[in-house]
């Protein structure tokens, strides 16, 4: 297993482009921006929330909605180990070790996300070989589980559950795109022209958490990026992710990453 760091720096283009096949098993976790990954009519917006599995060979298409591409840590893994990571999850891969993953993405962990800036924090500082193989083998055991331990995703193609799905995604995308001033539940739903009860219990139901909680992870998801990335001053900082000061930002990312942002801007600045 290797890592590679991935950055993309597309235009914004939000018709999917051609089908292309990914070269290996994969991990991707996305450290910055957006892209939209199309599979077999399902499509998914990944962010910094989520884990993406790809299987070698199969055939891909993508968008980028957003403008500033992205910025991924991927993880290429040889089938065997693919197998092994997903065995203990689904034992049925070893019957299908061609396409060991059967699961396309989830919801990333807080211990996910953590692992992963541990993880480079010890590519940055040049660490030994078997901190750097342990610490990739942890991450990627967690990073499985992330799919893998999330309930079953529901097997169905009914125009109606279709359409849930393009809401909810419609709605991480606006959510991406206007994070610094966010708008409200109504406005959301205005723009998406359903009710904002309809839009709270069909996120809630497909996305598998809040719309809040989503959003909550992923502006602490991008400060951690932009602390790491040389951020120095935290209030305009906070201002620019939509926080209400300072105070707010400290006390919100605390509480989903269990230090404060210049702690964790020490560790991984």
């Amino acid at each position: 297993m290797r890592a590679v760091d991935f950055r993309c720096h597309a235009h914004r283009a939000a018709g999917d482009g051609p089908e292309e096949p990914n070269p290996t098993h994969s991990i991707v976790l996305v450290r910055r921006g957006v892209f939209q990954r199309t599979e077999r009519r399902e499509r998914v917006l990944a962010d910094p929330n989520h884990v993406m599995l790809f299987n070698a060979a199969e055939v891909y298409r993508y968008a980028h909605p957003l403008p500033g591409g992205d910025a991924c840590t991927i993880l290429t893994v040889a089938t065997d180990r693919a197998v092994e990571l997903v065995g203990r999850h689904a034992p049925a891969a070893v019957e299908h070790p061609e396409r060991p993953f059967c699961r396309g993405y989830g919801l990333s962990s807080p211990r996910a996300v953590w692992l992963h800036w541990e993880f480079l924090n010890l590519v940055a500082r040049r660490a030994d070989r078997l901190a750097l193989e342990d610490a990739l083998a942890e991450l990627s055991r967690e990073a499985i589980a992330c799919v893998y331990d999330a309930p079953a995703p529901i097997r169905d193609a009914s125009p109606v559950r279709r359409r849930r799905r393009d809401l909810v995604e419609a709605a991480k995308l606006m959510v991406s795109e206007r994070l610094e001033r966010l708008p409200s539940l109504a406005e959301l739903a205005a723009a998406l022209d359903c009710s904002p009860y309809h839009l709270s219990h069909t996120f809630h139901d497909v996305a598998g958490l809040s719309l809040r909680r989503y959003v909550r992870r992923l502006r602490a998801r991008v400060a951690a990026e932009r602390l790491a990335a040389g951020a120095r001053y935290l209030t305009p900082l906070a201002l620019d992710l939509g926080y209400a000061d300072h105070s707010h930002f400290t006390n919100s990312f605390r509480r989903e990453w269990g230090v404060s942002p210049s702690a964790f801007r020490s560790r991984h600045g």
